[in-house]
């Protein structure tokens, strides 16, 4: 006989509720009938899940399993603020946002981990103040004072060895003048892939942890620019210069302009007559170049008028079909037990996902006895036989 777990149904339903988590969502992520759900959030109804069943749920609403046994005023929780979607869905098709929800309660969680361990070091995390001093709609003007302000330079871009390497450094750039820059999870692409979190101290760009390095870097300064325009925002398609949503235009615009400048852009073109076709491979190589994407160095061939509208959209119409292919053979690998092709190391894919303040903070905190090497492990969620590696790859940064 299956023994029953003798969780706090008011927690749950308060997590819930705090998180507007729906229990569609985890009927659909758990695979249990939603009328069993609605039950065992129900405090007046004495049907409980078992252990395996509450364990399930509890990893769907990304909280510790014991913690649906305290009570929910001892449950930390967070009230999700308010904020604008900028999203597009075909068809104004609008799907269950409680996977977005969760995701926004992690990031600010993080968040004030983040600050609670700042705290415990005697450390005070560097407020946001940064404007911009355009005042216009000038695009130009917008990505100069950007790559300014937080001295992004085109040859350590150039010089970047990696995508990776790039959003490394851009993600450090931006989180040096007082922004919290951190992946989310468990979040489908067409859903959000940026997040912005507008705060006058601390506020926060959350990326999709699923984005390929070139769509999170842009989606970084995308995000960035809601900020710097003091809003909060959500946003899932950042690479149609053709959307009605003209906020979302103009910061797709100057995210372009930032990482791939018209300029710089044209000197790499030399390369190229001005009347011949780019092949795949040259688009390709430029995006190396920049260490961006494909998507964002069409647009940016669209911007400056060395390729029409016709030839744009067929160019991103063959290439999300090979991404789409290539996430669907990924999806197809996992669900059977096989590799999806080039794993990358835990220890790689933790620093990847989580803020570089918080990796440094993190490696300060182990070097003063505040955490352990299990404290680490179990906040990144990785192996103690990695902490050693992801360790020695932070302290690098400043040496």
């Amino acid at each position: 006989m299956a023994i029953h777990a003798l969780i706090n149904k008011e927690t749950l339903r308060a997590v819930c509720e705090a998180k507007k988590v729906t229990c569609a969502y985890i009927a659909k992520e758990t695979k249990y009938e939603e009328d069993r759900i609605v039950k065992w959030s129900n405090p007046s109804d004495a049907l409980r899940p078992t252990f395996v069943q509450a364990k399930k749920i509890a990893k769907c609403l990304h909280v510790p399993f014991a913690g649906l046994y305290m009570k929910p005023v001892d449950v930390p929780l967070r009230k999700l603020p308010t904020i604008k979607s900028y999203r597009t869905f075909p068809n104004g098709f609008i799907e269950d946002d409680s996977s977005l929800n969760i995701a926004i309660s992690d990031l600010l969680q993080a968040r004030d981990f983040l600050v609670k361990t700042k705290e415990e070091l005697g450390e005070t995390l560097s407020p946001f103040s940064v404007t911009i001093n355009s005042r216009t709609d000038d695009v130009l003007s917008w990505a100069d004072e950007i790559r300014r302000v937080f001295d992004l330079n085109l040859d350590a871009q150039f010089r970047a060895a990696s995508m990776r390497q790039f959003y490394l450094y851009v993600r450090e750039k931006i989180e040096s003048k007082g922004i919290f820059i951190h992946c989310f999870s468990d979040v489908d692409l067409d859903i959000a892939r940026g997040i912005a979190l507008y705060d006058d101290k601390t506020p926060i760009i959350g990326i999709n942890e699923e984005d390929r390095f070139p769509a999170k870097t842009f989606s970084i300064i995308h995000e960035l620019i809601h900020l710097l325009k003091r809003q909060s925002s959500l946003c899932n398609e950042m690479f149609n210069a053709f959307s009605s949503n003209q906020e979302e235009v103009f910061c797709n615009a100057i995210a372009g302009e930032v990482l791939v400048p018209q300029d710089a852009l044209k000197v790499v073109l030399k390369k190229w007559k001005t009347d011949e076709v780019f092949s795949i491979e040259d688009i390709q190589e430029i995006a190396k170049r920049f260490s961006v994407s494909k998507e964002v160095i069409l647009r940016r061939l669209l911007d400056i008028g060395r390729i029409k509208n016709p030839a744009y959209t067929a160019y991103i119409d063959e290439y999300r079909w090979i991404v789409e292919q290539e996430r669907a053979e990924q999806k197809l690998a996992r669900q059977e037990g096989r590799s999806s092709g080039f794993a990358q190391p835990p220890d790689s894919k933790a620093i990847d996902r989580t803020s570089s303040v918080l990796c440094i903070t993190l490696y300060k905190g182990y070097s003063e006895e505040l955490f352990s090497k299990q404290d680490v492990s179990r906040y990144l969620g990785i192996g103690q036989q990695y902490i050693n590696r992801f360790l020695q790859e932070v302290s690098s940064w400043h040496s």
